[in-house]
């Protein structure tokens, strides 16, 4: 909601009372309001979805996943641990066979990959040789390794699989023993077997043996530096070596052991007798299938499901975070940061300490040695970086390091990743940097989201992969269903917003802006679900009339008719107002039959009459505008304390919230009702930084016009001597740090409904949208227009 602020309007009373220019006129003609005729969908097709994304959460297990030929090829090479000289895994030799793909390659074959494609081919190569099996296989695997083993050096060098320069370096020397006829001399070869030696003289041998570290990844590519019983000791929980079938596969044929050999006969029968790239996925699958639906707008109906994943997610979690599964010995900080957020806004208790397992020199990396990060690293470092509360420095170090890579990876065009294949990552860096966290509403971001989702999206380990619970079209049919199904119904409600706007008179109002679709959509953007439509609609008419209070007190009356117009709201009686202009009686009929419809309705959710605690709400919200009014008539400018402590009450922020909370759904009780107005940090917190924002956004518009008061100019006064600039970067400061508290205060555990919570929370949000750029609600045909245009009235096609 954006209510505004007296300095956005000149004096009418010097001008007769006509609309200032200043304003543009109605955006939203109510020809247009009523043709408005959105399709709520096919109900049957939208219960179908969800019941098959509550499938995916009731499968997910260990993750599911892609074989990887490269993985199998490891697996395949494994001798029989009974010495007979065959295949331990025979039928892995099998699916090599019949998984070649027509060009002769091995690997993925929807997206074409040198790197991945040469890198299979060469393993699968490799363990058909082996057992001097398939030699029309591995003649065709062989040609098309020499055909396209030099396009890598044409692919972004961040497309280089994990341990690229360590296994393939390794498989040529093993390839060219085994007489296999390849382009061992060529120039890019010979670059990356320069580079592998670099990072060998890097590796310390010791520290490996004795340290859990992303070498247990790569062991097949070190089978001459490991000490294969000492790294036995570093063995995960489940058998593996970092949850890689390949390495894991490597230690077996070195050792026999019998822990290596149960975690491959597990994995094998899941992947139809093929090993994936990495497995288990569980946490890394259950984190992303969350963060997709909570972007997509849909995750209000796995709330069951999502809270299974998130105690499954939080029993493993650490002081040092997590890895993508759960017995990992080594923590990335992608997952944990992911984790960290999500876990934190759903009311667990983690703490961001575990983010600085992932700092060294003032760098924040994903993996200890790494050499250049990816950016859904750097992404997930920032967005968890905006849940924080205030103190908490590691985070504050993290938003500053993610922002500065994130905005130049943009402006250099840099936005790809090593770790994942994406529709749209620019897409997604640019709307985090525009829209972080307190601008980001709701409706906005499933918007934008249902635009970048990839339901083929892929991630690169040794080889690419897919994740079929986190990147499906399943998901992305149901976000762009239920976002439609809403904006069918918040165009109903609009119309109705319009018709009681024309009816209550308002339009015919000389000296008030007409912005009823604007204030609508502050609160459909926040509070969209169909079951808040009591809310939307209170909210709406509420945030509406103090609009127009807000300019009728501002410059249409004088204080004594004003002050006479809040002794009839104090008595509740339209007859003390009989003498006032027409205008002045119109808004107060608007407002009086409104409030009394409020009681009647809310009176069947609350079970009491609330009459006499929302007249008080705007008898204080009154009372603050003719402070306001007094102090222009007398140009006197009050101190910066005493300017706010009116001023958060002016913003009209608080009456909105309080007017609509009694529609939330549950029964409020004087003990909750005081954790939420105007007794509470909570409201007040909103109300701060929304009267804040405000005021940095329309502070030159108000100097212009001769205004004297602000926080800025107030400020300015209280401190003689400072700089606009540094007035402003104090209220900027203030408002950082009181955003940081409403995080704690979303969060903290309390008796206040989560509606409720967010009913306060996401007010404070929309106004740092409305107030982003300048007065978006005064000027909202500029940045707002295309906000309203993509949220309720464009639907959004498959």
């Amino acid at each position: 909601m954006a209510t505004a602020s007296r300095e956005q309007l000149p004096d009418l009373k010097e001008s007769g009372a006509e609309k200032p220019s200043y304003y543009h006129q109605t955006l939203w003609k109510d020809d247009f309001i009523e043709s408005l005729k959105g399709d709520e969908g096919d109900e049957e097709e939208i219960n179908k979805l969800i019941e098959e994304v509550r499938t995916m959460f009731r499968t997910m297990g260990d993750g599911a996943t892609a074989a990887s030929a490269y993985d199998t090829a490891w697996v395949a090479r494994v001798p029989a641990l009974d010495g007979s000289g065959t295949p331990q895994f025979p039928l892995t030799v099998q699916w090599i066979v019949e998984n070649q793909l027509e060009d002769g390659s091995w690997g993925e074959k929807e997206l074409f990959l040198a790197y991945d494609r040469v890198f299979n081919t060469l393993a699968c190569v490799l363990a058909l040789k082996t057992w001097n099996l398939g030699e029309e296989n591995i003649s065709r695997g062989l040609a098309f390794i020499s055909k396209y083993v030099e396009l890598m050096k044409d692919e972004a060098g961040a497309h280089m699989p994990s341990g690229f320069e360590i296994c393939f370096i390794s498989m040529l020397e093993e390839a060219k023993k085994m007489g296999l006829d390849l382009p061992y001399e060529l120039p890019f070869i010979k670059s990356i077997q320069a580079a592998r030696e670099k990072k060998l003289k890097r590796i310390p041998v010791d520290y490996f043996h004795t340290h859990p570290t992303t070498i247990l990844y790569s062991l097949e590519g070190l089978q001459s530096l490991v000490d294969w019983n000492r790294i036995l000791a570093l063995q995960s929980p489940d058998g593996s070596f970092l949850s890689s079938p390949a390495s894991t596969a490597c230690v077996l044929m070195h050792t026999g052991n019998q822990k290596c050999l149960d975690f491959i006969n597990s994995v094998l029968p899941k992947f139809n007798h093929a090993a994936p790239c990495h497995y288990p996925l569980d946490l890394f699958e259950r984190l992303w299938a969350i963060d997709g639906l909570m972007r997509l707008g849909v995750d209000r109906f796995f709330q069951k499901e999502i809270k299974e994943a998130l105690d499954y997610v939080y029993k493993y979690w650490t002081e040092s975070g997590i890895g993508w599964a759960r017995e990992n010995p080594v923590h990335d900080i992608d997952d944990t940061c992911m984790g960290f957020r999500i876990l934190r806004l759903h009311g667990y208790d983690v703490s961001p300490k575990c983010i600085e397992h992932f700092r060294s020199d003032g760098k924040f990396f994903c993996f200890a040695g790494e050499s250049r990060h990816g950016v859904t690293e750097m992404l997930n470092l920032y967005r968890s970086s905006q849940v924080r509360f205030p103190g908490e420095t590691i985070l504050e170090e993290s938003h500053a390091y993610s922002k500065a890579y994130l905005s130049n990876a943009i402006k250099n065009k840099d936005a790809f990743d090593k770790w994942a294949f994406k529709k749209d990552l620019e897409g997604e860096v640019e709307y985090a940097l525009k829209f972080p966290w307190h601008r980001s509403v709701p409706r906005l971001e499933a918007r934008n989201y249902v635009e970048q989702y990839g339901a083929g999206d892929m991630w690169l380990g040794k080889t690419m992969y897919r994740m079929y619970n986190v990147s499906n079209r399943t998901f992305l049919e149901l976000g762009i269903a239920d976002f439609n199904r809403c904006q069918a119904i918040h165009q109903k409600e609009v119309q109705q917003i319009n018709r009681w706007w024309n009816q209550s008179g308002f339009t015919e109002l000389s000296f008030t802006r007409q912005r009823p679709a604007e204030m609508y959509f502050s609160i459909a953007a926040t509070m969209f679900e169909p079951e808040f439509a009591a809310v939307r609609l209170a909210y709406a008419k509420t945030a509406c009339i103090t609009v127009i209070l807000d300019d009728l007190f501002d410059s249409h009356g004088s204080v004594p008719d004003l002050k006479l117009f809040l002794e009839a709201v104090k008595r509740w009686d339209p007859s003390v107002i009989g003498n006032l202009s027409e205008e002045m009686k119109v808004s107060f009929n608007g407002l009086y039959n409104t409030l009394n419809s409020f009681v009647e309705d809310a009176y069947k959710v609350q079970g009491r009459d609330i009459s006499g605690y929302l007249r008080k709400v705007w008898e204080d919200l009154l009372s603050a505008y003719i402070v306001e009014a007094e102090c222009s008539e007398r140009k006197y400018v009050p101190s910066f304390e005493e300017y706010v402590e009116n001023a958060k009450v002016s913003i009209a922020l608080g009456t909105v919230i309080l007017n609509a909370i009694f529609f939330c759904g549950e029964p409020l009780p004087d003990d909750v009702l005081q954790q939420v107005d105007f007794r509470s940090k909570f409201l007040h917190l909103v109300c701060l930084t929304g009267r804040l924002i405000n005021d940095t956004k329309t502070f030159e518009a108000e100097k212009e016009r001769g205004e004297l008061a602000s926080s800025i100019s107030c400020y300015m006064n209280d401190n003689p001597g400072i700089s606009e600039e540094e007035a402003k970067a104090h209220v900027y400061g203030i408002i950082d740090h009181a955003l940081k508290e409403l995080n704690w205060e979303l969060v903290r555990p309390n008796n206040v409904p989560l509606p409720c919570k967010r009913l306060l929370f996401n007010t404070a949000r929309i106004m740092q949208l409305f107030y982003m750029v300048r007065d978006g609600f005064g000027i909202s045909d500029k940045e707002m227009k295309g906000h309203l245009q993509k949220i309720l009235f464009e639907p959004v096609s498959v």
